[in-house]
């Protein structure tokens, strides 16, 4: 595991984390692609929440919220799970993602920052994650379909 010190070149370091909430005190989600918010730790400790644009997307959630967190330059992602093509996306801009992350968003904080979090050097769930049986939704497709 890489530790929690490790940051860019500038010494600057950016976190995200997959929140259901706008706030240090909301819950977790555990699904990277379709949360809520991305709360944000700022290099110099400030604190923003940031609508997740990819949330309701039928398709390329995971996409969508990953190309986010580049265009926040985000270094760090700390969340419950990634999907394979958000960890594409991550991977391929530099950015450490952390998993298993639960609780609060200021818990999870705490974890990371102890070294209890795992960084994953690949996705940890499947495409669709969220979406409800065979990723159409929480419906699902019906069979024969």
């Amino acid at each position: 595991m890489i530790s929690n010190q490790e940051t860019r070149e500038d010494g600057a370091a950016r976190l995200a984390f997959s929140s259901a909430g706008e706030a240090m005190d909301s819950p977790m989600d555990p699904r990277f692609g379709r949360c809520s918010y991305f709360i944000v730790i700022e290099p110099d400790g400030g604190v923003r929440a940031v609508r997740n644009t990819g949330q309701a997307l039928g398709n390329g959630a995971g996409i969508q919220a990953a190309q986010q967190i580049l265009d926040l330059g985000v270094d760090t992602v700390i969340t419950g799970d990634v999907g394979p093509n958000a960890y594409k996306v991550l991977a391929a801009g530099n950015v450490r993602m952390f998993v298993g992350a639960s609780g609060t968003v200021s818990a999870a904080l705490e974890a990371f920052r102890r070294g209890d979090l795992r960084q994953t050097a690949s996705s940890t769930s499947p495409g669709h994650h969220g979406q409800g049986p065979g990723g159409q939704g929480q419906r699902g497709r019906s069979r024969g379909q």
